[in-house]
């Protein structure tokens, strides 16, 4: 496996000429579902909004204040160099891991989770996926080959993933826990664990995930139901038989944007996990496949960041990132879609969530951060990478 190398230099400027040099594509992709999600999250819940607080831009408003604070954050991670998070990622860490255990004793129940705080608008497992995602590139890039090893490697990576997943599961959400699980790995993957390490890992953690899914009752009622819908979408749970009407009345072109009907009552959470189905009613599969475009030239942009990035840390950190928006992708429209089990996870940048949406674009943020080495190279004074087979 090629190996990533670099001298350590820490102080180094970044010229005022490329001060604003990054991926401009992968910008306007995350701009066209931002804008594309704030248009469905007042599609969605104006009539919510008039019923519940008399206002129809209530949640409308709510995600414009997280977009923007998110768009702040992604100015601001642009000033400076990414590899000062590296001093952070534990402070992130423990931030989380205390927040999760405060929400455990003190967070607001709401249809029979508890997984907010504050009126339920901090939720910490959508910041555990960037915390993980900081702590464990910085601390792979540390360790270099000595990850290889069964017990500094394996054992390690082991109790940091299970910590977080623990916690998550008790609010509880098992497919979090479980997104937070399989980013993890791949990383663990692509940083050169052995092979039985994998096996391993992939063992151990894919029995405890069934174990869970068939002992804890609302998982386990998810996926009976889900087993239904294979031999008859007719039987299907009321959610997951109101998203299919929705994709399937939309037809290729749908039926016009805001005259859909399923988000009117019928179909639960349709500002949240079920937007995806409001986008097939509205917009048909034309409005379904821009979104899907939009998620994969992203996704594509990501890796192509990662590839790029001058050192294994920021390999790491932009091959997380990335991975982590494409798998909660794949899995909302996987549920919206049937193809899983149902199960609460938003759709990046279009679901309605402020934290989802602020932890998203901070995410994006650093990516932006990481693509601006290839105009950084040979322009400060920062060596470059020397690649060792």
């Amino acid at each position: 496996m090629t190996t990533i190398r670099v001298a350590r230099q820490k102080n180094y400027r970044v010229l005022p000429a490329i001060r604003f040099r990054f991926d401009v594509w992968l910008a306007l992709s995350v701009a066209a579902l931002l804008v594309f999600g704030m248009m469905m999250v007042y599609d969605t819940s104006f009539d919510l909004g008039l019923l519940v607080h008399n206002n129809p831009l209530y949640y409308f408003q709510r995600q414009l204040v997280a977009a923007a604070l998110g768009v702040i954050g992604i100015i601001v991670i642009m000033q400076f160099d990414y590899h000062l998070l590296r001093r952070f990622s534990v402070l992130i860490m423990i931030f989380t891991l205390a927040s999760l255990t405060f929400l455990l004793f003190f967070g607001e129940s709401n249809f029979g989770a508890t997984r907010g705080l504050f009126n339920n608008s901090y939720q910490p497992a959508e910041l555990a996926k960037l915390a993980t995602i900081l702590y464990i590139a910085h601390w792979i890039s540390s360790k270099g080959e000595r990850i290889k090893d069964l017990t500094y490697g394996l054992l390690a990576f082991s109790v940091i993933t299970g910590v977080v997943c623990f916690l998550i599961v008790q609010q509880p959400a098992l497919s979090t826990a479980g997104l937070v699980a399989l980013i993890s790995f791949t990383l663990f993957f692509v940083a050169g664990a052995e092979w039985k390490q994998l096996f391993i890992v992939g063992g151990v953690g894919g029995s405890i995930f069934v174990s869970l899914m068939l002992t804890l009752p609302h998982a386990a009622a998810r996926v009976g139901a889900w087993r239904e819908v294979l031999r008859d979408p007719n039987q299907a749970v009321w959610q997951v038989r109101q998203a299919l009407i929705a994709l399937g009345s939309g037809g290729y072109w749908g039926v016009g944007l805001g005259a859909g009907t399923q988000k009117f009552g019928p179909l639960p959470a349709a500002h949240t996990d079920g937007v995806f189905a409001i986008v097939g009613e509205e917009l048909g599969l034309f409005g379904c496949l821009i979104i899907i475009g939009l998620l994969l030239f992203m996704t594509w942009r990501g890796l192509r960041v990662a590839r790029k990035a001058r050192d294994n840390y920021g390999f790491l950190l932009a091959l997380g990132i990335t991975v982590w928006l494409a798998y909660q992708s794949l899995m909302n429209i996987a549920v919206i879609t049937a193809t899983i089990p149902f199960t609460g996870v938003p759709l990046p940048f279009i679901s309605y969530g402020g934290t989802s949406m602020l932890v998203s674009l901070i995410g994006i943020g650093i990516l932006l951060n990481i693509s601006r080495d290839e105009a950084l190279v040979g322009r400060v004074t920062m060596p470059q990478p020397v690649r060792e087979e």
